[in-house]
Parts: C-alpha cells; structure tokens; sequence
C-alpha cells in the first residue's frame, strides 16, 4: 500500500528564522532574490523544501539551485513513495530489487546498522504496520482504539530490519508482503547531498531544508541561522531557539500527525509493540550530518530514555538531544 501525500512518521517543528524571512512564506516552486541573498522554494519526497544562500553572483546561483532540483528529483526515483517507478516501489512490490542503485544501498546500509544500534527502534521495515493502521483508520466509523491485538501481532510478523538481506547485486526481504519506508531517514540523505553540491561550489553561507535543515555559517549581517523548537501543544510557540552552523537539526514529534480527529494514535508507531510512542511530545537531535540527526530524531522518540545513553559512543556525530515532553518541558542531554 502507498502512502498518501502526508508525511507519515513526524510533523516537522522546525522554523528557520533567516532575517525574518521565515520558512513557507512564500508560494511552492520559485526563486527569491534580495541584495545577494537568494531563496529556491519547491518540494522534495512529498514535502516542502528550501535553500537559502549569499551570492554576488545571480547567474551562478540560479545555476545552483536548478542543479539542486535535478539532485533532489533523481533522488526521489530511488526513494519517493510517491513516484510509481521509484527503486524503493519496486522493491516493495516485488520483494526483491536485482542491482539497486549505490544511494539505495548507502541509505539501507545505514537503516541496518542503526536498526541495530537502537535495538530495533528504527526500523525502516514499519511499512506493513503503518498499512494496518492507515487502512483502519480510513474506514467510516473506524474504532479510536485502532486495529485489534491480533491484527497488530499478525503484522508484526513482517517487520524487522533482521529480514532483510543486504548486499550489491540485490536485495530482498526474507517474508513476502514485507515493505520499508524510508522516511526516516531519505529525508535527512537529500539534504546532506544537496549541502555537498553547495559545499563544493564554494557556497559558505547557506540554509538547506529538505524535511529537515542543515545551515552553513551565518547571515551577511553577521547573525547565525537560528531555528525554533515548537511546542507540541496546541499552541505551537516557539519553546527555543537554537543557532546553527556547520550543524543539522532534525525533529520527531507524533502529535503532529494523528491516523484520526478522533484518535490519539499517532503516525511514529514503535516497531516492537506496534503501537503509537509516547515516551515524549517532540524529540529534536543536533548533529555534523542530517542523515544521522534524521535517523536518530525517530528512533530517540520510540526509545525509553535509560537507553538513550548508548548511542553517543556508537554515533559520534551525534551533539545534542532535546526533548521536550507532553506538557511542553524542555530537557537537552549531551554525551
């Protein structure tokens, strides 16, 4: 089963401040341009996305951003849900993909290797579970509750990253009706590529936000990029600001994407009990990579947090946890 054009595992609570210019002010697909400081706003895997950067040179930007755009569509025909061709579809509906693409073998390299660092709390094999739920909840009069107890165990049969085998001629998954979505983590992979292209294009100053954001050194004026932790309340106020530099800032929160009105369940469903998390509001990771702060940001919100302590010898990129519970506390936790 596809999924719809929502963003299953998070509502992203993240607000770039750029000298006031805030993220979604502006219409989807265009170039924005002010003094040297240009702004490309379009989508990327079904949600919106944006690069700020300073240039002295209009041509060269405009020339980077459509670059970026090519990067970010020829990634999605590995990773979109959404793109009826894609590596990832073909995968899902065959069981197997003979010679996949060197992106799709990096990003399930690492999905496999966090799976295991996290004790199963990322597990990009959650698809069939999140299929159970959608359709549930898609029906009229469906149940608040959700799907009964036997229909959650029967499909925890398919899900565990432990059943799928890795390795360059192909990959397949050990179950039929078996299915992974990537969307804890391709989010995180584009952006870090799209961060390399403006990198090697001696791009100093810059802001990319690709479903999750990485910002490069500071404004014109001399101010760093900041970006706003909400509250997962009702509210939504901004509960801290955060400067960035050479750092991404990715952001796990299930109060953003309920399966029903009428329903507490939640999009971020824990793969070992097949139920929705709840151990915080919002989870937002700091790290040197968007791949890592976007992996770790969903499966720090499946874990209790007595294990948290384990990751930062086996994630050295990893800088900062924030956490932020039901009532709106903030916590951080470093190393």
């Amino acid at each position: 089963m596809m999924i719809p054009n929502i963003n299953r595992r998070r509502f992203i609570t993240i607000t770039a401040l750029a000298g006031g210019l805030s993220l979604f002010h502006h219409k989807m697909a265009f170039c924005y341009e002010k003094e040297g400081f240009f702004h490309w706003q379009g989508a990327a895997l079904g949600a919106k996305a944006q690069i700020m950067l300073y240039s002295d040179k209009p041509s060269f930007a405009h020339d980077i951003f459509e670059k970026c755009q090519n990067e970010v569509r020829r990634l999605e025909k590995i990773f979109s849900l959404y793109v009826e061709n894609s590596a990832i579809n073909q995968f899902n509906k065959q069981g197997y993909l003979d010679n996949p693409p060197y992106e799709l073998l990096d990003v399930m390299s690492r999905s496999l290797s966090c799976y295991k660092a996290t004790d199963g709390a990322f597990d990009v094999t959650i698809q069939p579970l999140w299929s159970l739920y959608a359709g549930h909840f898609s029906q009229a009069n469906a149940d608040p509750k959700g799907p009964t107890e036997q229909q959650i165990l029967s499909v925890l049969e398919l899900v565990g990253s432990d059943k799928i085998v890795l390795d360059e001629q192909k990959i397949y998954f050990k179950k039929s009706d078996m299915g992974i979505s990537l969307n804890g983590i391709a989010q995180g992979y584009i952006t870090d590529k799209i961060v390399k292209i403006l990198q090697d294009n001696g791009f100093e100053n810059s802001l990319v936000y690709m479903g999750e954001t990485y910002a490069m050194g500071q404004h014109a004026d001399g101010l760093p990029w900041t970006a706003g932790i909400a509250s997962p309340l009702k509210d939504e106020n901004i509960l801290k600001k955060i400067p960035l530099n050479h750092q991404a800032l990715a952001t796990s929160g299930g109060y953003g994407s309920p399966f029903s009105g009428q329903s507490k369940l939640h999009h971020l469903l824990d793969p070992k009990s097949g139920y929705s998390a709840n151990h915080y509001g919002a989870v937002s990771v700091i790290a040197k990579d968007t791949t890592t702060a976007d992996m770790l940001s969903t499966a720090i919100y499946v874990m209790p947090f007595e294990k948290l302590s384990k990751l930062w010898a086996r994630y050295p990129m990893l800088e900062k946890v924030i956490l932020v519970d039901q009532g709106g506390k903030v916590t951080e936790v470093t190393a």
